[in-house]
């Protein structure tokens, strides 16, 4: 009986596993707690006096640990991409002309990265901070107290420094004429001036490749 039960466990959580993983989370994203939780098996826990049924616990466990395996793995990164860059998608949060102050405005969306992080703990966070195309003696130092105020928040809310880092900082290389013409329009200078966040998974920034 118990062989039988063992086994019974071993099938469920290779299929849970088996299954679309993100169909399985959608809505929470909470990738890197269905992996953390999944249990790589070992031969100890084999029934030492049922030999067909440790014939099938090990296929069993076998499974399961390539499949834990893949899972924190890069190519799970890579064949997953496009579902993990939407399900870990985090809005910009922009600041006002030589200002670093963290707005109303930008409080939901550093909140939602927060949930995000404490859900996922596996996961890490790269920043990169812009100033637009005025006042450019102090960009360099204005974008990087940006990208720090957004840490320091994140950190004043329970997440650990040690997963948070400043990618880089200072003038982007802009979307917009603003980058050569510092006459363009507030709305355009506006949009440059922000902090964006990049999440880490299974060692890659998800930001980097396409």
């Amino acid at each position: 009986m118990k062989a039988k039960l063992f086994i019974a466990v071993l099938t469920l959580s290779t299929s849970i596993l088996t299954n679309d993983v993100f169909a399985q989370i959608s809505g929470s994203a909470n990738y890197m707690a269905a992996h953390n939780s999944a249990t790589v098996f070992n031969a100890g826990m084999l029934d030492p006096g049922n030999t067909s049924s440790n014939v099938k616990a090990n296929e069993s466990v076998g499974i399961l640990n390539r499949k834990a395996i893949y899972m924190v793995s890069e190519q799970f990164v890579f064949d997953n991409l496009s579902l993990l860059k939407k399900a870990f998608a985090i809005a910009d949060i922009y600041f006002d002309l030589d200002n670093a102050t963290i707005r109303p405005d930008a409080i939901p969306v550093l909140n939602n990265l927060v949930i995000l992080m404490k859900e996922n703990p596996g996961i890490r966070v790269a920043t990169t901070a812009y100033s637009d195309s005025r006042m450019s003696k102090y960009n360099e130092k204005l974008a990087s107290n940006r990208a720090q105020s957004a840490i320091n928040y994140l950190i004043s809310q329970g997440i650990s420094a040690d997963r948070l880092q400043i990618e880089k900082h200072g003038r982007p290389d802009m979307g917009n004429p603003c980058n050569n013409d510092p006459s363009c329009s507030l709305a355009a200078q506006q949009l440059n001036r922000r902090t964006e966040f990049n999440i880490v998974y299974n060692g890659i920034n998800l930001g980097h490749v396409n």
